[in-house]
């Protein structure tokens, strides 16, 4: 079996930050393709994509790396989610997945979700007091910590409202590889209480939760995060 993965950041981050992940899992053997998502280091898509479309890109770009071989996706936050469509399809060519700190399955349906729509019924409201709106909208992306919406324009505002918007909840009960679900006990922004019920959801999985870490657990802790996936993969798939 090949030590084949890839890598993939969430919103608002580029390549550089799963960086350390990489170079930890060349160490120990992996073949790692970190790529670049259009809209963050490459240009944004023309249409306004979901995780769907980031799932359907990421499958071609990894078959062209690995071509025939078998290969591993690990997403973080945002790239959890890609994950996690990328598995629900029948994939030939996917082994196993791994989510750290995935989005989607709780925080996302209820704060932020209420946040854009209520943002988007009453707009026209806003038009009328423009300073007054302007002040408003950004104390409500607070209250959802969607400070990332605040510094996008263009397409990609649509885009980030369509990915936010996604439940992955019903998306959960179709995957049947192996899953790795890698977690902060401490995280705030994708709680902890998702990664017990994806593993209570996903027969094939294994959990490994790290005490005093937050949503940032692959920038901090890189090279026990590359131990775990190793292990997984040498004691679990083999």
């Amino acid at each position: 079996m090949g030590k084949n993965i890839v890598l993939l950041h969430g919103w608002g981050a580029e390549t550089k930050k799963l960086i350390p992940l990489k170079k930890e899992l060349k160490k120990l053997g992996w073949s790692v393709f970190l790529p670049k998502l259009p809209g963050f280091e490459l240009p944004s898509p023309e249409t306004v994509w979901g995780i769907q479309e980031y799932s359907d890109y990421i499958k071609k770009e990894a078959a062209g790396v690995f071509k025939k071989e078998k290969y591993f996706v690990f997403g973080h936050s945002f790239g959890g989610g890609i994950a996690i469509k990328t598995a629900k399809e029948r994939n030939i060519g996917l082994e196993g997945i791994i989510l750290c700190a995935s989005r989607g399955i709780s925080r996302g349906k209820s704060i932020k979700r209420l946040v854009f729509i209520f943002v988007a019924k009453v707009g026209k409201i806003f038009l009328l007091t423009p300073k007054l709106g302007k002040k408003f909208k950004k104390f409500l992306y607070k209250a959802a910590r969607e400070h990332d919406y605040e510094k996008l324009n263009g397409i990609m505002r649509e885009v980030f409202k369509k990915v936010i918007s996604e439940d992955l909840k019903p998306e959960i009960g179709k995957i049947k590889i192996p899953v790795l679900i890698l977690w902060g006990r401490d995280d705030r922004m994708t709680p902890a209480s998702d990664a017990l019920y994806l593993k209570k959801k996903l027969k094939l999985a294994k959990m490994k939760l790290f005490p005093k870490q937050g949503h940032k657990l692959p920038y901090k802790m890189p090279k026990a995060l590359a131990k775990e996936i190793n292990l997984w993969q040498a004691t679990h798939l083999t």
